[in-house]
């Protein structure tokens, strides 16, 4: 008769080759003399339902909690961090987050970087914390202060034990270490170690890594820009089936970002991202048909694509869809729909939308005319840094429409708009200035930013140069 390790290595070699019914057979063998690897590779089988004959879900969760508990007890790294999981997730046993950390540390003991990384995510996530005396004296006045506490040090927890993991070149542990340095979660923010760290998690193929820093290179930060490299490490993660950056490969092949423009590849990895059910993607195939870019012009496909991203979350599709609607792209004009796109976009925070949901409150277009909650929409639209609206703000404090006259606040939003070149704020800006109007008068100041806005065409603005002439 064959021993247990004979039979775990046939076992081994026929779940490898795939021939999963036959390996589970033999590791049930196995597993009667109680070998912890038979036991936990049958958990691995019902879990995934690879090679065994129960067909119901529930009770294959039953099962392989059962074999991965008893592969915990005997000693087994991965079975006692599969043991975590099915007490953490409620698979086969009572939620217990007590249990899952108790095994989870067990494992992580061994070291089981899942299991630290694991360990990481509950602290990271709020889904456990440690009480101790320092929380405890916090008094009820102190709410606040007692959740910011707990959050910083679950932070720190989740760092350190992601920390254990990257330590042992562990790539996701890298990642997580990555994203703590980037946002200074738990550790003090330092873009760099960011960076190295995202590298090595990046080199060891995980997808997720690959995007984030390709993302760095594009954005510049703390390490010097590079859409070649941007793009390779896009694409890298996009081979390997990460959705998001399928769509971003998309975006840098109709946009020419690190790679020549080909609107075909664009697509094509676009259509991929989609099939992969990832919202931009479904946002950015709608643009193409809306423009005719790599595909012959059609609303009805366009508008079919934009419904689908905002069923699952797009918010500039919301804002597309208001477009459609407020401005009759292949349908009629109709504003009560551009209305409800636009406030569902502008709730999510898109600056645009805020601006054009806005006017439609300013105008009356398709709701009552409400100066008030124009002005609302206007001044956050402002904040997310649109000029126009930037602009329109000021002529609102300028004149108290729908908010206290303020002068200075006037000045304040024409000045952030004339900076980014709107020839409606310099002409105004100027007038501020010439006129003093929330600032002290200041010919000099008020002829170049009336010369700015001249120089756009403004006829106002060259009729008042010709006063201080």
């Amino acid at each position: 008769m064959e021993n247990v390790k004979e039979i775990c290595e046939k076992a081994n070699q026929l779940y490898a080759n795939k021939n999963y019914p036959e390996a589970v057979e033999l590791w049930k063998q196995a597993a009667l003399q109680n070998d912890s690897n038979a036991l936990y590779m049958l958990g691995i089988c019902y879990n995934y339902n690879l090679g065994v004959d129960e067909k119901d879900a529930e009770k294959r969760g039953i099962i392989a909690s059962e074999y991965f508990i008893k592969s915990a007890e005997l000693g087994d790294a991965n079975a006692q961090c599969f043991a975590g999981l099915c007490f953490l997730h409620g698979i086969g046993v009572e939620k217990n987050i007590e249990k899952a950390v108790e095994w989870f540390e067990k494992s992580a003991e061994q070291n089981c970087t899942q299991a630290m990384n694991n360990m990481g995510l509950l602290f990271k996530q709020g889904k456990y914390t440690i009480d101790d005396s320092e929380t405890n004296d916090l008094t009820d006045e102190n709410t606040d202060d007692n959740e910011e506490y707990i959050d910083n040090k679950n932070y720190k927890l989740s760092f350190e034990w992601f920390k254990k993991s990257a330590d042992l070149n562990d790539a996701t542990g890298q990642m997580y270490v990555g994203m703590a340095y980037f946002k200074g979660l738990g550790v003090d923010e330092d873009k760099k170690k960011a960076i190295n760290y995202y590298r090595m998690s990046a080199e060891q193929g995980l997808t997720d890594a690959m995007l984030y820093l390709g993302e760095c290179y594009e954005n510049g930060e703390y390490i010097e820009k590079n859409d070649i490299e941007a793009f390779k490490w896009y694409k890298a993660a996009a081979q390997k089936n990460n959705a998001k950056a399928q769509c971003y490969v998309g975006y840098c092949y109709e946009y020419g970002t690190g790679v020549a423009v080909n609107l075909a590849e664009a697509i094509s990895w676009y259509q991929l991202s989609a099939r992969n059910n990832y919202f931009q993607a479904f946002c950015n195939l709608g643009c193409c048909y809306e423009q005719g870019k790599g595909v012959k012009r059609n609303m009805n496909t366009a508008i079919s694509l934009y419904e689908k991203a905002v069923e699952l979350g797009s918010v500039h599709a919301m804002y597309n869809l208001g477009n459609v609607y407020a401005f009759g792209k292949g349908v009629k004009v109709d504003n009560e729909r551009a209305i409800e796109y636009y406030r569902m976009a502008a709730d999510n925070g898109q600056p645009e939308a805020q601006y054009n949901l806005a006017q439609h409150l300013y105008k009356g277009l398709g709701v009552e005319k409400n100066d008030e909650e124009a002005a609302y929409w206007f001044y956050q639209s402002a904040q997310g840094g649109d000029a126009d609206a930037q602009c329109k703000i000021g002529i609102f404090f300028m004149n108290g429409i729908g908010v206290e006259e303020n002068l200075k606040a006037a000045y304040y939003w024409f000045m952030q708009s004339a900076l980014q070149g709107d020839m409606e704020a310099q002409y105004s800006l100027g007038l501020c200035y010439m006129d003093g109007l929330g600032v002290e008068v200041d010919y000099d100041e008020a002829k170049d930013w009336l010369l700015r806005a001249a120089e756009q065409g403004h006829r106002d603005a060259k009729k008042a140069l010709k006063k201080l002439r």
